[in-house]
């Protein structure tokens, strides 16, 4: 069977794919605790042979109010003027405040389910996170239902998502991911919650408010918002606070009033990240007479605590420990107590993973050492020194078996993970092996025989039946269903295939192959960087600071090439001037004044890049570091921001003009005059100091401006198309697309990020000029574009200020233009945003492409189509390989080293982004498939 190559190398993409899919399936479970719910009868009744009494397990608050703040960082809690009445409150003794350390992911729904649960979330949680299922773990909520007390609810609507007929009163902010709403939805909460105080039929009052989150995705923790939102909310705890004054005179019993963040909100704005802003929050506990304490806790410790101050059971999944310095009014007996049901739950779960070997482990000594000491105080309960010792021993063992426990809670399905690193692995090969075969080499002959189909199915049911019967593993696919049977004969089929294209391909390699046909310094460059970036992927410090390889390596390009174009010109010169002499003065002198505007056209370009690179701090070591955005983000520097948009604009329609006719140029020089009106309305860049009237016209004369720009490219086309007549050979459409897209990156980019975009056009306009001059082959000229234009674009991805880091994805370019939540646009939108470089370059690099095409044969149609067959070819090759090759030594090196400390806050973020954009890939193939 004859195939195409560009064939083969879709369908080797296509197979990556599903590898990496089945190797994320066995690496993000989606749950790491089962669903079983906790029963009343778990309550202890005895220890050993000395009988306990679980009567004094019971509720120590009348009612309780948990109020989260939406991102709130321990520091704002110490601004003193902006939150007076809470350190009053702290300075008189009437609250305490604790430490909470919060597990990566950083973001609400994973935060919500450790909170109420205990257990920690899956890592996936964080993609989970917008669509908030339904809850299925075990928590006190659900408890707390079941002993019919009830809880109402007013705030971010991920709750009543995630608990659906759990609260008997609720108001959610149905557009909670509308992150432009600063005040408006905490409003609303604090009106719902005075109508609830003169309720007494609820017992808990759960209140989620948004606003300081959103500031901070929009403007960064230190805008000048931030200080009238913290006073805001200081305010609500006052009235939450004078309510507790009355409440305590109905009841016999304290209420209660827990405040604490979902998370936190790192320096530059945004969270999901693992920096120290975003995983350390503070709990502040009022109405309870607690004890001070400098002890870091985790968050999952909140579940267990407030299902003991709220006499219920802990939920079944919970495991974490008991925050002790929020019992100290309460008896010691029941103290104890409590504290020796929460770890002996913890015991049973840590037998669990130990089995029969529990009992020679160290904590199950102390534990013993424990229960002999609490049966002591029981005996002497006036005894304040055995009743220090036997909390403290409680506590140390606790905390000991939550850590324990979070670490064996994950766990991975290793044949998943082995599966497809195998199969990602052998595609890795086929693809390296399809890129170094000769360019000419167009078709592949590929002969898949029965035999070795039925050898390999064989096996592969013979290895499931042992691994079934003798292997430790738990997996999924070991189980007997049709799904699991269909994967393995696709395996078994896939893994034939490749054999055969392995058979089909070697023989190829004995021509002429391309290592032999790129024998210049940028292609070794660019062969070197690849390698290079992909080893670098084994240490977790280059990929917190990836953006410095890109630096280094594109960088390096740049002034390799301006530097063989140099030689080029000089040795031009030296031939002129040896053949002519003096009788041709003319041309000698202008070939050296175009080698003197080269050159300094081309320091421009770099002391260019060496701004662009400052605009944006990015990675982990440096990103605290302020910038020129952060420079011109200050208020007393808004002319300068002005300044900045309005040049990056003219700039970008300088780009733009070069791509477009007389009519598209003047709908887009419209388009950026309404993306500076937008600015200028939002209040975020002046002119003249005009303030202009706040309406959605503008960006309705924008999307208007859009259309038309690309029906001026595509009506043409339909035109002919529809009467049949043959179509000229142009790149028009495309280019009306690479300027939409800039037009529509330049209103959702941050201001002074629309430098970027014409930027971004005047690089690859320059990587192009340079590489069309020294390349020695047409298949040459495509490499090095293609790779060039690839690294183009990372470095960009990173100019923009995005890193490995969930937090640096601007959640406010998503709502541009918007009033509410669409996920679909909003998507789209960060989409465009985020991978903004990527994308521009692979555009623009399809375009350079199309129009080297059709000049390098003129009239000559078979040329033409020789031409774009060796384009289409090598762009899929590279394209494809460019993402399989790193991709694959990463997941290798994140099963290798999936028990490291910074698996989840470093490793698995950067597998979520990879994932993501080879989805982008994906795309990119599709379009270069059907261009050429």
């Amino acid at each position: 069977m004859i195939v195409q190559v560009r064939h083969v190398s879709i369908y080797l993409f296509s197979v990556f794919i599903c590898s990496i899919s089945l190797f994320c399936y066995g690496f993000f479970p989606l749950s790491f605790s089962p669903s079983t719910k906790s029963a009343p009868s778990n309550l202890p009744g005895s220890m050993d042979s000395l009988r306990l009494d679980p009567d004094g397990y019971k509720p120590r608050n009348s009612r309780a109010v948990l109020m989260v703040i939406d991102a709130l960082r321990t520091d704002f809690v110490a601004q003193r003027d902006n939150m007076r009445f809470l350190n009053e409150l702290l300075a008189n003794g009437s609250a305490c405040q604790y430490q909470l350390q919060v597990h990566p992911p950083t973001v609400t729904m994973p935060r919500i389910k450790a909170i109420t649960s205990g257990a920690i979330p899956s890592f996936l949680d964080v993609i989970l996170n917008l669509g908030s299922p339904e809850m299925k773990l075990d928590t006190f909520l659900y408890q707390m239902q079941l002993k019919q007390r009830r809880v109402v609810f007013y705030g971010d609507n991920t709750w009543t998502s995630m608990f659906p007929g759990l609260f008997a009163r609720q108001g959610e902010n149905v557009d909670s991911l509308y992150v432009n709403d600063f005040y408006e939805g905490d409003k609303n909460i604090t009106k719902k919650m005075r109508l609830e105080f003169g309720n007494y039929d609820w017992k808990m009052m759960i209140l989620h408010f948004l606003g300081l989150d959103h500031i901070g995705h929009v403007e960064g923790p230190f805008s000048d918002k931030i200080p009238g939102k913290l006073q805001e909310m200081d305010d609500v705890i006052k009235e939450i606070y004078g309510a507790m004054i009355k409440w305590n005179e109905k009841y016999y019993t304290k209420p209660l009033l827990v405040i604490t963040g979902d998370h936190g909100m790192r320096d530059s704005g945004g969270h999901g990240g693992s920096t120290y802003p975003e995983t350390h929050v503070p709990l502040l506990v009022v109405g309870n007479s607690c004890r001070k304490s400098d002890e870091l806790f985790l968050q999952i410790d909140l579940a267990p605590t407030f299902a003991t101050l709220m006499g219920v059971v802990i939920p079944h999944s919970s495991i974490g420990s008991l925050i002790d310095p929020m019992f100290n009014d309460v008896p010691s007996v029941d103290r104890v107590y409590a504290a020796h049901y929460n770890t002996r739950r913890l015991i049973e779960k840590a037998q669990e993973f130990y089995k029969d070997n529990l009992k020679e482990q160290d904590f199950y000594v102390q534990y013993k050492e424990a229960k002999l000491l609490h049966a002591m105080f029981l005996e002497h309960r006036d005894d304040l020194v055995i009743l220090d010792k036997v909390l403290s021993k409680y506590a140390a063992i606790s905390k000991h078996l939550s850590r324990l426990l979070i670490k064996n809670y994950i766990r991975y399905d290793m044949l998943s993970i082995v599966i497809g690193i195998a199969l990602s692995v052998m595609t890795t090969i086929l693809a390296v092996l399809l890129m170094i075969i000769p360019h000419t080499s167009e078709q592949v002959e590929i002969k898949p025989k029965l035999f070795i189909w039925m050898t390999i199915a064989a096996i592969a049911f013979l290895a499931k039946i042992f691994l079934k019967k003798y292997s430790i593993t738990e997996s999924s696919l070991l189980q007997s269903t049709y799904i699991n049977h269909i994967l393995l004969v696709s395996l078994s089929s896939l893994t034939t295939i490749h054999y055969s294209l392995l058979v089909g391909l070697l023989p190829l390699l004995s021509r002429t192959n391309w290592l032999k046909q790129t024998r210049g310094l940028p292609s070794y460059l660019l062969l070197f960087g690849c390698c290079f970036h992909t080893l670098s992927l084994a240490a977790s410090s280059f990929i917190e600071e990836e953006h410095q390889t890109y630096y280094y390596f594109t960088n390096t390009l740049f002034l390799l090439l301006t530097l063989t174009e140099i030689r080029i010109m000089n040795a031009t010169i030296a031939q002129v001037d040896q053949v002519a002499k003096s009788s041709n003065e003319v041309l000698l002198e202008h070939c050296r004044r175009e080698r003197d505007e080269f050159c300094i056209s081309a320091g421009l370009f770099f002391v260019g890049h060496i701004v662009l690179r400052r605009f944006n701090q990015t990675g982990d070591k440096w990103q605290h570091l302020p910038d020129i955005g952060d420079w011109l983000g200050r208020d007393g520097n808004r002319v300068w921001l002005s300044v900045v948009l309005a040049v990056g604009l003219c700039y970008l329609l300088v780009a733009v003009a070069k791509f477009s006719g007389f009519l598209t140029i003047v709908l887009s020089a419209t388009s950026c005059l309404l993306v500076y009106y937008y600015r200028l309305m939002t209040g975020v860049v002046g002119l003249f100091g005009v303030a202009p009237a706040k309406t959605n016209s503008c960006l309705t004369i924008f999307w208007i401006n859009l259309l038309e720009i690309f029906f001026i490219a595509f009506l043409p086309k339909l035109y002919r198309a529809v009467l049949a007549k043959p179509a000229p050979k142009s790149s028009q459409l495309l280019a009306s697309l690479i300027c939409i897209v800039a037009l529509l990156s330049a209103l959702l980019h941050k201001p002074h990020n629309v430098v970027l975009l014409a930027a971004l056009f005047s690089s690859s306009r320059y990587l192009v000029a340079r590489i069309d001059h020294i390349a020695e082959s047409k298949a040459e000229n495509v490499l090095l574009k293609c790779v060039a234009h690839v690294w183009l674009g990372k470095l960009f991805y990173f100019y923009q200020g995005n890193s490995n880091s969930l937090a640096t994805i601007d959640l406010n370019a998503g709502y541009v233009g918007l009033a509410s939540f669409d996920f679909t646009r909003v998507g789209l939108f960060l989409t465009l945003n985020t991978f903004n470089g990527q994308i521009l370059s692979f555009l623009l690099l399809v375009y350079h492409n199309m129009r080297g095409c059709v000049s390098d044969s003129v009239d000559k149609t078979s040329h033409v189509e020789q031409s774009k067959t060796l384009v289409s070819q090598t762009m899929l090759k590279v394209l494809s390989l460019v993402v399989i090759g790193p991709l694959t030594f990463y997941v290798i090196v994140v099963a290798l080293m999936r028990n490291h400390i910074f698996v989840w806050t470093v490793f698995s973020p950067k597998i979520i982004y990879d994932c993501f954009y080879m989805g982008l890939t994906g795309v990119q193939i599709a379009i270069v498939y059907f261009t050429f």
